[in-house]
């Protein structure tokens, strides 16, 4: 078998034969680029002439029907539109090609007459004008200038004439030549051909088949089947040095799995045991904390409650069964707002009935509470954490106000108290631990909440204000969607 040359690293190689490649790539590219724009350029300048001259017609023309029309009707508007014909006239003459050496001589001779006969229409149209309709001669007059028009017309169609003559010329020579690009086209191809088969010859023998090998013998050692032979190192390069560690690899492989797969059969044991383990400490949490147990042994304390004539304690019962019922029946990121408040309502009872009614919770609900939606438990940590932190220490005249409403399709709600409040330090303090709290997710508070409110919505916020002795308040901005979307969240 063939053996490289040592000493020259497989980056050196691929690099000298991508450079060929790319060589050879930009000389193809840019001989038929060049050609390509040389055509393109040669055709523009054929109907950009042709489109001066035909516009010169066009302009000719208009002038002289705009002429007839203010002549016959003296009114603003046809004054306008002559005026506005004259100018566009006078620009179509100013941008014909006037270079002798470029357009020859013929067409510099017409256009030469055809702007010399417009400046000499002018001073006749122009002298016209200063003409009273009552003068004698100003019917002649009239006459004179559209015979001038329509001279002006005969030789603004010569001009065409002999553009379109010479530019045939010009045509034909190169197509001529365009009719041999695709030989041109043909040798670079097949250079470039040629090229890229040599290229892929080399990089197969010195490259792809080493690597092919060690795939093979990878796929024998994925099978834990350690007997084939060692790979012949033919190279001194990258691939030859591969080779060579990957032998050494598969003794050390083979010698490391033979001594850890004792230990490995133990290991899978105890986490087989851990895990039943786990298992059934789960069961007997879940079954500690049944719903229906729960319910039941709810509903017999308040029908107890009720037996003893204790309707206070029968009512915190009830509120406390329907909130238990409210948290473990909702199941979904997104409810209405009106489910919302249907478990807030039992919370607020009774964190009230705890605190004596010292405490009082205002609702200012702007909104229809069943046609936006919020991410679920979103309100009920909020206002225990105004309960727990802002006024637990009130001794009197705690309030908590909540606010929803809506600007345009974003849904505001604001929960805000007239407790304690925060210091800067506790406030950056708290933010930085809601922060972590995203990242993580372990959190079932406000870090909770402004992680969901940001995987939910990917514009929405929760902003946190507070002041020492003057309260917190905690805003939220929440997307509504429309109905269909709204459908595919339930």
């Amino acid at each position: 078998m063939h053996t490289e040359p040592h000493g020259i690293s497989l980056r050196t190689k691929v690099a000298g034969w991508l450079a060929a490649l790319f060589l050879a790539a930009v000389v193809g590219v840019g001989a038929a680029t060049a050609v390509g724009q040389w055509t393109l350029n040669s055709f523009d300048a054929l109907l950009e002439d042709n489109a001066a001259c035909y516009t010169v017609q066009d302009a000719i023309k208009a002038e002289a029907r705009a002429f007839e029309r203010y002549v016959r009707e003296p009114s603003q508007e046809n004054a306008q539109d002559y005026t506005a014909a004259c100018a566009a006239a006078e620009q179509s003459l100013d941008a014909l090609p006037f270079d002798c050496g470029v357009i020859g001589e013929e067409r510099y001779a017409r256009t030469w007459n055809l702007k010399q006969g417009y400046a000499g229409y002018q001073q006749q149209r122009d002298a016209f004008w200063q003409l009273p309709e009552t003068a004698p001669d100003y019917v002649d007059a009239m006459y004179e200038v559209m015979g001038a028009q329509d001279y002006l017309a005969e030789y603004a169609l010569r001009l065409t004439q002999a553009t379109l003559e010479q530019q045939n010329l010009i045509y034909k020579e190169r197509a001529l030549f365009l009719k041999r690009l695709p030989w041109l086209y043909a040798g670079l191809l097949a250079a470039s051909v040629v090229l890229m088969a040599v290229v892929i010859r080399l990089l197969r023998s010195t490259v792809v088949a080493p690597l092919l090998r060690l795939a093979q013998a990878s796929r024998s050692i994925a099978q834990n089947d350690f007997s084939g032979e060692d790979l012949p190192v033919r190279t001194s390069d990258e691939v030859g040095r591969l080779t060579g560690t990957f032998n050494q690899m598969k003794h050390a492989m083979a010698d490391y799995l033979a001594a850890q797969t004792a230990l490995h059969r133990e290991e899978v044991r105890n986490l087989a045991l851990e895990k039943d383990l786990e298992h059934t400490r789960l069961e007997v949490l879940k079954s500690q904390v049944n719903p229906h147990f729960l319910f039941n042994t709810l509903n017999m304390i308040s029908c107890m409650a009720r037996l003893e004539d204790a309707s206070t304690t029968d009512q915190m019962i009830v509120h406390l069964g329907s909130l238990f019922r409210h948290n473990l029946r909702t199941k979904r990121q997104q409810i209405t707002l009106e489910e919302e408040l249907d478990g807030l309502e039992d919370y607020i009872y009774l964190q009230q009935m705890r605190f004596d009614g010292r405490i009082t919770v205002e609702k200012k609900i702007e909104v229809d509470p069943s046609a936006v939606r919020l991410p679920s438990f979103t309100l009920q940590p909020i206002i225990e954490n105004a309960f727990g932190h802002g006024l637990k220490a009130c001794e009197e005249g705690g309030r908590i106000l909540l606010r929803v409403w809506q600007e345009g399709n974003r849904l505001l709600v604001t929960v805000a108290d007239n407790g304690k409040g925060m210091t800067e330090a506790e406030l950056a303090a708290l933010q930085e631990k809601i922060r972590q709290s995203e990242q993580t997710g372990r959190s079932i508070g406000l870090g909770n909440i402004s992680r969901r409110i940001a995987m939910l919505y990917p514009d929405g916020a929760m902003k946190i204000n507070s002041r020492a002795g003057h309260g917190t308040v905690i805003r939220f901005e929440i997307p509504q969607t429309t109905q269909e979307q709204k459908e595919e969240h339930a």
